[in-house]
């Protein structure tokens, strides 16, 4: 089943890459995957959620397709960790997320810790590599990883608290002068 995730979101995301790289898009959602193994996740659905977890966001791909190739709980798990598209739905992100504290399944939980962990190193390497081109965009998005995604850690397993806030603190100190402090 994983091997057949990994197929089917390569060959959805052809062709994309990572913002301000020629890093392939594939890579991250199996970075995801990897990390949530690395937090002792065995799991099939949720590791093929992994893998899936970004072709409803950002491609033609619909939650019926990862229901009919990967089950039910999977589609669940896919369409919990699609969010909104903050460029166009305003209100509906902040919804979004006080939904998914609220109501989303604990794996849903791990994986957008795992997801947004993963964003943040990422961004972190292309601050570094890039210097002030995209500072404020990161700084941005690490903002709001503090009131989106940070919430959902309070009851997460400690790893991905850990890797979580270790990833908020490193990418800080790059684009806060002040840093980032745990609340």
């Amino acid at each position: 089943m994983l091997l057949r995730a990994d197929a089917f979101e390569r060959e959805r995301h052809v062709g994309q890459t990572r913002r301000g790289s020629e890093t392939p898009y594939w890579l991250h959602p199996v970075r995801v995957a990897m990390g949530l193994m690395r937090w002792g996740v065995t799991d099939r659905d949720v590791l093929a959620a992994a893998l899936l977890h970004d072709v409803v966001e950002d491609t033609i791909t619909t939650p019926e397709e990862i229901r009919g190739a990967f089950g039910a709980r999977t589609e669940d798990l896919v369409v919990w960790l699609t969010a909104p598209d903050a460029r166009v739905a305003g209100d509906a992100v902040r919804d979004y997320y006080r939904r998914l504290l609220e109501q989303g399944p604990p794996d849903a939980h791990l994986l957008k810790i795992a997801d947004r962990s993963d964003n943040l190193r990422s961004i972190q390497a292309l601050v570094m590599r890039t210097g002030d081109r995209h500072r404020r965009w990161a700084g941005t998005y690490l903002h709001r990883t503090q009131w989106q995604v940070l919430p959902l850690a309070a009851e997460a397993p400690s790893p991905a608290r850990v890797a979580l806030v270790t990833a908020m603190a490193d990418l800080a100190p790059l684009v806060e002068p002040r840093g980032f402090t745990e609340p």
